[in-house]
């Protein structure tokens, strides 16, 4: 085993500088991240900064945080949403005094969409919650080969490691294999976009460049070494060089010839190439690419911007909705008849058009059956409930209505 003269454990959250090549490496894939095939290292922190990586990861975090996540309580088989001065609604609100609901679910979503997995710590006095803590998926460790416990949290605080019950601790997870562990898009898809960071390194290192992707000097004869230290004075070395460099001019005798090595931008169709890893990435999370600025590309999922945000909500944003409310009710509330809900139709309040068109629908409008109340709909514009019993009331459009008319 070849000696190292650090040690991985130790740079957990930093990585190091390799002492043969120079380069700095992240450790493990948890804290750091792996070598692909294109030599790019990819770990969560490096796959950020493609800049699709950060539009999927945005969109989905700051549209799941913009989301009405109400508290509701069955009763006699009705539902009833709990009051905002409640104790539970407003720790929904501030999970903790550090950090608001908005706020703690940007960092649930990020988390999941980069690693696969969020956690959240329960503090509970009295057999009930009174707080929630985010910690971070690197502090964490799933353990489940424990004989006496199927199920043990590892968390790494301030140096000390702590165990925690499944209990107190919140999992949120997307696609799993086991049903415990979520799986990371970064570390399963990690050579996809290595090949982005890769296109983007090299796209740094060509303008850099000036543009000039080097080449050789060829003569026809072989050269001395005192010839070849003279070449070398005269003609500036455009590997080392950068864009500073341009119009300078080197002196060659002896008719050489000069071959460009490697492709163009244009030859290696590096415009097409990032345009498909762009597709591959923004697949990977469910985004369509025009939601992420992509004017030139179009959607199937609708002709119009409501059908559009449907499609993205129920294949895209869905997912990490039903994650989010399965672990909270399952922790927070159990068996209590309480449980939380998002209220996706809060992506309706950019599109006027869209909303009104939902709501008259939802009020029976065009011979429909209403399933909404006027002060229903009233509520979800913020706007002061209406006084008469019959804005309180839901139109049910009868058969027998109709053919009386």
């Amino acid at each position: 085993m070849k000696f190292r003269w650090y040690n991985p454990l130790s740079w957990r959250f930093f990585g190091f500088n390799d002492p043969e090549t120079d380069q700095y490496i992240e450790i493990d894939l948890m804290a750091g991240g792996r070598r692909t095939k294109s030599g790019a290292r990819v770990s969560p922190k490096s796959a950020i900064s493609i800049p699709m990586v950060w539009s999927c990861v945005k969109i989905l975090s700051e549209a799941t945080a913009g989301l009405p996540l109400k508290l509701y309580e069955d009763k006699d088989d009705s539902r009833s949403l709990v009051a905002r001065t409640d104790r539970h609604s407003r720790l929904l609100r501030k999970p903790n005094p550090r950090i608001t609901r908005l706020n703690f679910l940007k960092f649930v979503v990020a988390n999941l969409a980069l690693r696969g997995n969020a956690f959240a710590l329960v503090e509970k006095h009295d057999g009930d919650w009174v707080g929630l803590t985010p910690i971070g998926s690197d502090s964490v460790r799933v353990i489940t080969d424990n004989p006496d416990i199927d199920l043990l949290y590892e968390v790494s605080l301030g140096g000390d490691k702590t165990l925690v019950s499944p209990e107190h601790m919140l999992h949120f997870k997307l696609f799993t294999m086991d049903g415990i562990v979520g799986l990371s898009p970064v570390e399963h898809l990690a050579e996809t976009m290595g090949m982005s960071i890769a296109a983007q390194d090299w796209a740094s290192r060509f303008m850099r460049k000036g543009g000039v992707s080097g080449g050789y000097i060829i003569y026809e004869g072989f050269l001395t070494g005192e010839q070849q230290k003279q070449i070398l004075e005269r003609f500036p070395d455009i590997r080392k060089d950068d864009a500073n460099s341009l119009g300078s001019w080197g002196i060659l005798q002896g008719n050489p010839k000069i071959v460009p090595a490697g492709l163009s931008q244009k030859d290696a169709q590096f415009i097409e190439t990032q345009q498909f890893q762009e597709e591959a990435i923004a697949g990977i999370w469910g985004v369509p690419l025009w939601l992420a600025n992509r004017a030139s590309k179009t959607s199937i999922l609708g002709s119009n911007l409501e059908q559009q945000l449907r499609g993205f909500t129920t294949f895209g944003l869905d997912p990490y909705l039903k994650a989010i409310e399965d672990e909270i009710n399952d922790k927070l509330f159990g068996d209590t008849g309480r449980f939380v809900e998002f209220t996706a139709e809060g992506l309706l309040q950019a599109d006027s058009a869209g909303r009104a068109s939902y709501y008259q629908s939802a009020l029976g409008g065009s011979g429909g059956t209403g399933w909404l109340s006027v002060n229903e709909v009233r509520r979800l514009e913020n706007m002061e409930p209406l006084e008469s019993e019959e804005y309180n009331r839901v139109t049910r459009w009868e058969m027998s209505n109709a053919n009386e008319s």
